[in-house]
């Protein structure tokens, strides 16, 4: 039943050439180019009934080089829709209905109303704005516009993407997802490098703090320790001078003898600690040292295969 309806919409599209004479859509073509023209249209037809979409509409394009009528035109949406070619179906459904009604048949002209409803539920548009000279946007990896700039692009209703970039400043990308028969607005500023800088450090932060306030704890310790271990040795030396005159002997001294070998131990390690403590808190400082933050800024170089991409550097 549809292949009967196209045929005989097809067919009638010829006479409607024929007798365009007057017609604004035929204004300064000659005779021998709407007799090329028709010729042309026709092969497109027999292509067109046997689905062969691409060399149809191969037919039709070189038909519309030598006279653009819309019933031509039309045909060359018919072959889009069928290849998916959607947004370019929609350009030219809007160059064939430029008339209205006139140049087309009925039955052809109530379908291209409806072929332009059904598009419109899958294009959108996307207004994209930037004042800032000399960036270069691209629409979905394609060339759009240098700033300052203001364009309109009508699209496939879905995700899209903008991207600005700019020696010297961070690219910006936007994120847009277009409904169909909407439009929507994007306005592209971007922002210089140092807006994108970050602060490193060699460590993380409380390393060196950890090194350097642990070092001062084991320090402390050992001063305590060696506090300590000097006041077990003084009351010992206390107890030698009262119990003796001379040379006191182990059994006079047996009771006390734990305070001059706990002090002695105690000195010892409080020794140690305390250089210990002293090496760490001088690590410490210099791991402080060396932390210090570094500012980062993004570099922007180009990718393979076009776009950019961003590494870090910078310096302490």
């Amino acid at each position: 039943m549809r292949l009967v309806w196209l045929v005989g919409a097809l067919a009638l599209v010829s006479p409607m050439i024929a007798h365009a004479d007057t017609a604004p859509w035929a204004a300064g073509v000659s005779d021998e180019q709407k007799t090329q023209a028709k010729a042309l249209l026709d092969a497109g037809n027999a292509l067109l009934l046997e689905k062969k979409y691409v060399e149809a509409l191969d037919k039709y394009t070189a038909a519309v080089a030598v006279w653009d009528h819309p019933a031509i035109r039309f045909n060359m949406v018919r072959c889009l829709i069928q290849l998916g070619r959607n947004l370019e179906a929609a350009e030219n459904l809007d160059r064939s209905l430029k008339y209205g009604a006139a140049p087309l048949e009925e039955t052809v002209y109530n379908e291209a109303l409806a072929y332009q409803k059904l598009l419109a539920t899958q294009i959108g548009d996307i207004a994209i704005s930037c004042t800032q000279p000399g960036v270069i946007l691209t629409l979905d990896g394609q060339p759009l516009a240098t700033c300052p700039a203001q364009e309109t692009r009508r699209v496939l209703a879905g995700p899209h993407q903008i991207v600005g970039n700019k020696a010297g400043l961070l690219p910006k990308t936007v994120e847009l997802v277009v409904i169909g028969g909407k439009s929507s607005d994007a306005s592209i500023t971007l922002d210089p490098l140092e807006k994108g800088a970050t602060i490193v450090h060699r460590w993380p932060t409380y390393v060196p703090w950890a090194v350097f306030g642990g070092g001062f704890a084991v320090a402390a310790a050992g001063g305590v320790l060696a506090v300590l271990g000097n006041n077990d040795m003084k009351t010992y030396d206390k107890f030698v001078d009262d119990r003796c005159t001379g040379n006191c002997t182990p059994e006079q001294l047996a009771d006390v003898a734990h305070l001059k070998s706990g002090g002695e131990l105690k000195g010892g390690l409080g020794l140690g600690l305390a250089i210990t403590g002293g090496v760490a808190v001088a690590t410490g400082a210099v791991m402080l040292y060396l932390n210090r933050g570094r500012t980062v800024y993004p570099e922007v170089a180009p990718a393979a295969g076009g776009g950019m991409t961003i590494s870090l550097g910078g310096s302490f």
